[in-house]
C-alpha cells in the first residue's frame, strides 16, 4: 500500500514550484514559504505547498482569506484632501 506524502525536501519543493532551491531557501527565510523542521532539516508540508499554490499565505507564512494591507482603518487618510482644500 503506497502513503502519500505529507512533507518535501526544499530541493523537491523547489522542483514543484519551478524555482531554484536557492530561491526556495530564500523565500522560506522571508517566510512566504511555511516550513517545519525535522532535527536539523528543514521540510515543506504537502498542506503548505498546497497553501502557497493556492495563493493563500502572507509573507509571514500565515493563513488568510484576504489582504489586510489595502484596507482602509480610518476616514483620516480620506479626508487629507479635503482638510488641504479648505485652507
Amino acid at each position: 500500500m503506497k502513503h502519500p506524502r505529507l512533507v518535501y525536501s526544499v530541493e523537491e519543493a523547489a522542483r514543484i514550484f519551478r524555482i531554484s532551491r536557492s530561491h526556495a531557501y530564500s523565500l522560506i527565510e522571508k517566510g512566504e514559504i511555511p516550513y517545519i523542521k525535522l532535527g536539523k532539516c528543514k521540510r515543506i508540508t504537502a498542506a503548505g505547498i498546497a497553501q502557497v499554490l493556492k495563493g493563500e499565505t502572507t509573507r509571514t507564512g500565515k493563513d488568510h482569506n484576504y489582504r489586510s494591507d489595502n484596507i482602509v482603518l480610518s476616514d483620516q487618510s480620506l479626508n487629507t484632501v479635503d482638510s488641504v482644500n479648505e485652507r
